[in-house]
């Protein structure tokens, strides 16, 4: 048995007792593809941010949660700056999120719900390929595409906002919002309940 004080490694792959990948530990230079059924689903995905972080993989060896993290700045000084914590659906993206951004100053954090839908990611992935590479034109692949994503949306938001609003938003399975709560910058608070069009039908207080 060996004792460690220090180890410095670029990636680690932590393996059950069949030799399957069960969590991954990678820096910027070994940011792991995005694995379901075997196979890389996205190919070049996330593979040039400037990210490092954990991955972990279910029994079927599909990357289930993820905590990456990461900057860049550029000759001028500008910056941008973000974390994520995601839980994903089983064959499936993202329904649980812990995030936090930062672009030069404008920061925006909290926690987001999404809905999937039960069609697993890698089928979705082949019909959007198919659309892409048929020869439709440019208006009817993207009513295609969308009916293909139409059930992929952000449901919740709890945070703050790059406007400095502390804020919790309520959306409809469609992904527009329709209840916001609000703190603005200036402390002052406002309830509105909007349409499926983004139009304020009411609020309080009513003045506002």
């Amino acid at each position: 048995m060996s004792d460690f004080k220090s180890i410095n490694v670029e990636n680690i792959n932590i393996v059950d007792k069949d030799g399957n990948v069960r969590m991954r530990l990678f820096n910027n230079d070994h940011i792991p593809p995005a694995i379901m059924d075997g196979k890389d689903i996205l190919p070049g995905h996330r593979q040039d941010d400037p990210i490092s972080g954990v991955m972990f993989y279910n029994g079927e060896g599909d990357e289930c949660v993820g905590l990456i993290f990461g900057s860049k700045r550029d000759e001028k000084g500008n910056y941008e700056s973000g974390a994520s914590l995601t839980f994903d659906q089983y064959k499936q993206d993202q329904v649980v999120q812990i995030h936090y951004s930062d672009d030069n100053g404008q920061k925006d954090y909290g926690f987001s719900v999404y809905d999937r839908p039960n069609t697993p990611l890698p089928e979705l992935m082949d019909k959007h390929n198919n659309i892409i590479n048929s020869e439709l034109s440019k208006e009817e692949k993207d009513r295609e595409l969308d009916k293909i994503w139409e059930r992929n949306t952000r449901r919740a938001f709890m945070g703050k906002n790059s406007k400095g609003e502390v804020t919790l938003q309520i959306s409809d399975s469609k992904g527009n919002p329709r209840i916001r709560m609000v703190v603005d910058e200036n402390d002052v608070p406002r309830v509105e309940f909007l349409d499926g069009e983004g139009n304020v039908t009411y609020k309080l207080p009513p003045e506002l």
